[in-house]
């Protein structure tokens, strides 16, 4: 049981970081997409590729994965930034779509059967294999990058994000080259994604298609709208309750062959009850607690 717990754990420290990576596209910028699991995926195949083809390091690899959704996120973000609202939640969802064909379908990425054995960090010559050397590994990452990101938010660079995403007119008027910053914002959310893909291939050891496909997406979306919008705190709360409840109901005393679909129901009542019992998240969020 400790060991499944801390594998939960070390499960949230990622998610919380990716829910954190879209919250400031969404949530401080005002940039709705639906590409975070592709964004997620490209860091974790170019890193897991890397790592198996040419036995690049841990630190590599996530450098490699931090470039990877960094570059990617730019080519998306100089078309689809050019159009806002409906149009570009539309063409983020074509591009998720398109990424999503390509990792299930590239022999270099494994087609439908995924990477196997990829391998796992070594630090100063010691291997992490337990799920306890994991957590205390990625709770570090995540702390520093947490710590960077609170930094960068509360910084004039963060204050031009919000007040893009209240009325992106008034920072034109003031002389503001508006589309360079959506692209700034875009392509540091799809670099902290495509690192903390590059740190789950090195966690999991076998990446497939399914972990990165739309549905991922919208998981992602689902952690920043339920812990709150414009919020890094309301993320990471967000991720606790995704990550946890669908844990905490593999226990329920059902048979076998009626738990999956019961646990769905329950997952399906919780989302639905937070719309409308916290629209705004559990946080807040835009005006609540960094």
């Amino acid at each position: 049981m400790g060991t499944y717990i801390l594998g939960v754990l070390v499960t949230l420290s990622l998610y919380s970081l990716l829910a954190i990576s879209l919250d400031l596209l969404i949530g401080y910028t005002g940039l709705f997409t639906i590409v975070h699991g592709a964004l997620f995926g490209a860091g974790a195949y170019s890193a897991g590729i890397l790592a198996l083809k040419f036995g690049i390091g841990f630190w590599s690899a996530a450098a490699v994965g931090l470039i990877a959704g960094g570059l990617i996120s730019l080519l998306i973000a100089i078309p689809s930034l050019r159009v806002s609202g409906h149009y570009l939640v539309l063409a983020s969802f074509g591009v998720q779509e398109v990424l999503s064909g390509l990792y299930l379908n590239l022999n270099i990425t494994g087609g439908p059967a995924g990477l196997r054995g990829i391998p796992r960090p070594v630090i100063f010559g010691y291997t992490i294999q337990s799920n306890a050397d994991y957590l205390v590994l990625y709770v570090i990452i995540v702390a520093v990058m947490l710590a960077l990101i609170l930094r960068l938010v509360r910084s004039p660079f963060g204050m031009l994000l919000k007040a893009i995403r209240e009325d992106e007119l008034a920072p034109q008027a003031l002389g503001k080259d508006v589309f360079a910053v959506k692209i700034k914002a875009f392509v540091l959310s799809g670099a902290i994604a495509g690192l903390t893909g590059a740190l789950y291939g090195q966690y999991i050891t076998f990446i497939s298609p399914e972990s990165f496909n739309v549905d991922a997406s919208i998981f992602i979306l689902s952690m920043v709208l339920i812990g709150g919008m414009g919020s890094i705190y309301g993320a990471i709360v967000g991720a606790a309750v995704l990550v946890i409840i669908p844990e905490l109901l593999r226990f329920l005393p059902l048979d076998t062959s009626y738990l999956g679909p019961t646990r769905q129901l329950v997952y399906g009542a919780i989302l639905v009850a937070f719309c409308f019992l916290r629209p705004r998240g559990l946080v807040g969020g835009r005006g609540g607690a960094e």
